[in-house]
């Protein structure tokens, strides 16, 4: 702590209202704090003894939500104060403020700040306006970000129930084909009653293959709508979580012959969902081994290579995770890109795919994973799938 110069509190709003003497007896009573990055400066419910001005640096606000995780609510920087309804009230803080970087700070104490202002009443109603007015500002931010928030719940509400629809009559589209298959089959089976096994092979052979395409439809399906049942949330290390979905991968599915690579071997702190994280990446691996590196490409095993990475990343001003999955193959057409997540979409229909892969990756990322989908490509050059996720749900 270090006497505070003169004309520190000079274009601070808080006191924008005090004559040069005022701020001059404020200042006078307050000490400048020089603090490294990640301090603590302030905890949640801790008695509130003291106001903050930015001088220098930035600092991070958070509150913890109703299971008692830290989340982050907003920034504060130069110019800015913090703290400040302790000087009326003293009563427990709201939220803790960790340094982002370096700071150089004024702090006055409350009781300090009391001797200053009680002789003045002047002083105090001058003080007592401004934070009037801040209160109003936050209190209608508050309420237009509730608004905003409101509105985005109903579009996602009306976009989730179009999806629906959507998936709903794709679904009975690709349902009629083999179902319709299998009674015309199960039909002729019946006509041909009186002739040799071996004629009734090829029909029952196709019946089978049809009721099995039906049964992994509606399998496929069933997976979709059951992407917002509970699933526990844990701490987890993402980068573990990656490291065990590539490996079941690897053994669910070795025909992809894929070679998957994760590029991080430090530890990613998560807490989230770790059976949804798996299935969206596992549905963007198969991908990769079915339309990045497809069969009639022949490309040699070494180079059907996926990379897997984690990097930090923000979400709606908090903290969040970002994991890209991406291949070195044929590349996404623009014409197809804009319909990566339309369920029931596919180029490769011809080999069995049912184009649901990413409607799944969608809806778990951006439902119970509360997240966001990128999507990089161009034709030839390859595919990158970033899921950016929140660091704490």
């Amino acid at each position: 702590m270090t006497a505070s110069p003169p004309g520190v509190l000079d274009g601070i709003p808080l006191f924008d209202r005090f004559t040069p003497e005022e701020r001059q007896s404020v200042v006078e009573r307050g000490q400048v704090l020089e603090v490294p990055a990640g301090c603590v400066l302030m905890q949640q419910d801790d008695e509130g003894d003291a106001l903050y001005v930015i001088l220098e640096g930035m600092v991070r606000v958070l509150r913890r939500d109703a299971i008692g995780v830290p989340v982050e609510i907003g920034l504060r920087r130069a110019g800015d104060c913090f703290g400040e309804m302790a000087l009326i009230d003293g009563g427990p803080r709201s939220a803790t403020v960790v340094t982002q970087t370096a700071c150089r700070l004024f702090k006055l104490e409350r009781a300090v700040f009391l001797d200053v202002v009680s002789p003045s009443p002047l002083m105090l109603a001058k003080l007592l306006h401004e934070l009037s007015r801040k209160i109003r500002d936050v209190s209608e931010r508050v309420v237009q970000e509730d608004l905003e928030r409101r509105t985005k719940t109903a579009e996602a509400e009306v976009a989730r129930h179009r999806a629906i629809t959507i998936a709903v009559t794709g679904l009975a589209h690709e349902l009629n084909t083999p179902l319709g298959i299998c009674v015309t089959t199960a039909s002729h089976i019946q006509s041909l009653a009186e002739v040799s096994v071996e004629e009734l092979r090829e029909p029952a052979a196709l019946l089978a293959e049809n009721l099995d395409r039906a049964v992994n439809l509606v399998q496929t399906f069933t997976t979709i709508a059951a992407l917002h049942h509970a699933e526990p949330l844990e701490d987890l290390d993402l980068v573990e979580v990656l490291e065990h979905t590539a490996a079941l991968f690897a053994m669910d599915h070795p025909e992809s012959r894929l070679t998957v690579r994760i590029q991080d071997d430090r530890a990613r702190p998560w807490l989230g969902y770790r059976a949804h994280m798996q299935r969206a990446v596992i549905e963007l691996l198969s991908n990769a081994g079915a339309h990045a590196y497809p069969p009639e490409d022949a490309i040699p095993v070494e180079r059907r290579e996926v990379e897997i990475s984690v990097s930090g990343d923000r979400l709606e001003e908090c903290p969040a995770w970002r994991v890209t999955v991406a291949d070195r193959g044929r590349g996404i057409p623009e014409e197809n890109a804009r319909k990566l997540y339309d369920a029931f979409f596919t180029t490769a229909r011809h080999r069995g795919h049912k184009g649901l892969g990413m409607t799944i990756v969608y809806n778990t990322v951006t439902g119970p994973l509360a997240g966001r989908v990128r999507v990089e490509s161009s034709p030839g050059t390859g595919a990158r799938v970033s899921l950016i996720v929140p660091q704490a749900m």
